[in-house]
């Protein structure tokens, strides 16, 4: 088998425009582009939780969710390529039920912060609900007739479905990995900010 990446340095971006799977030309703020810029900041996002991950659980189950969303990446870049389906949707919601099982009901809103695996974890949701928010505008553009047809597919459904639940994962993740480092949630306090402002008064 062939190199697949022999050369880094193409030289072919330096114009403000770059090719997708099916080589189609785009312009680099192309809404496709951009959904995928978010997909891989996302894919970042989560290979940073890992590297801090303590729990066995959550590093194995994101080692599928980086390939499913550089799946999914390809899916956008290339037409008429599914790569995503329900199973994979199927897959993260036994997960979700798996690891928040054993979770405290929660009675508060949490916080971004504890741990810095839960920390980071939480910046990937976040993330992760950005990209989700670009792939329903691409779905919106694609049924309103944009032209965006000739760079991607039809099929958004699974990929909007696998977005909103990983999401939902990183949630769980965020607690999982506070609880596995000793770290108690960051919890939301009912008129906190409030008393802070009549403390500076």
């Amino acid at each position: 088998m062939g190199h697949r990446l022999s050369r880094i340095v193409t030289r072919t971006g330096d114009k403000g425009q770059t090719s997708l799977g099916n080589g189609v030309r785009v312009e680099k703020n192309n809404p496709t582009i951009e959904n995928l810029g978010s997909i891989d900041e996302l894919n970042s996002w989560i290979g940073a939780v890992l590297s801090f991950a303590q729990s066995p659980e959550v590093k194995g189950a994101f080692i599928h969710v980086q390939h499913d969303l550089f799946d999914l990446g390809a899916q956008l870049s290339v037409p008429g390529t599914p790569l995503l389906s329900e199973s994979h949707v199927s897959r993260l919601d036994e997960t979700i039920q798996k690891l928040n099982a054993d979770l405290s009901m929660l009675k508060e809103f949490i916080l971004p912060g504890g741990s810095p695996s839960a920390a980071f974890a939480h910046v990937a949701r976040t993330v992760c609900r950005r990209a989700e928010r670009g792939l329903f505008t691409l779905s919106e553009l694609d049924r309103g007739g944009e032209g965006l047809q000739q760079v991607h597919g039809n099929s958004f459904e699974c990929g909007l479905s696998y977005l909103n639940r990983l999401s939902d994962l990183l949630f769980v993740v965020s607690r999982i990995e506070n609880r596995t480092n000793g770290v108690p949630d960051v919890m939301w306090e009912r008129g906190k900010s409030l008393g802070s402002s009549n403390q500076q008064k």
